[in-house]
């Protein structure tokens, strides 16, 4: 008798704790999934609205060389200055240093 009750009072303990565990366990998933769910619908209408929007292949490309023509034309005068620069130093070094020699 006594190993009956005492095996009544460990199932009705162990069936209370499982409900308790169980209630608790029910209640994070939501959370969780209103979080994920959040945030994939934010990700989603980033991926379908804003980005090809902001993201416009062709009118970058575009962008991108008119950029490197104006960089081109611009840098194109420096970079022969500064050859012709470069140049007449070293000759005018050379030069320099024969004269120096030839006394």
């Amino acid at each position: 008798m006594k190993v009956l009750v005492s095996a009544l009072v460990l199932l009705c303990a162990g069936s209370l704790q499982a409900a308790m565990v169980r209630r608790e366990a029910e209640e994070a998933p939501p959370a969780v999934d209103d979080f994920f769910t959040r945030h994939f619908q934010t990700f989603s209408d980033f991926v379908t609205k804003d980005l090809p929007q902001k993201f416009q292949a062709e009118e970058l490309r575009s962008q991108a060389e008119a950029y490197l023509d104006r960089a081109n034309k611009q840098l194109t005068p420096l970079a022969q200055e500064l050859q012709s620069n470069v140049l007449g130093l070293f000759s005018s070094l050379l030069d320099f240093g024969k004269r120096k020699e030839q006394p």
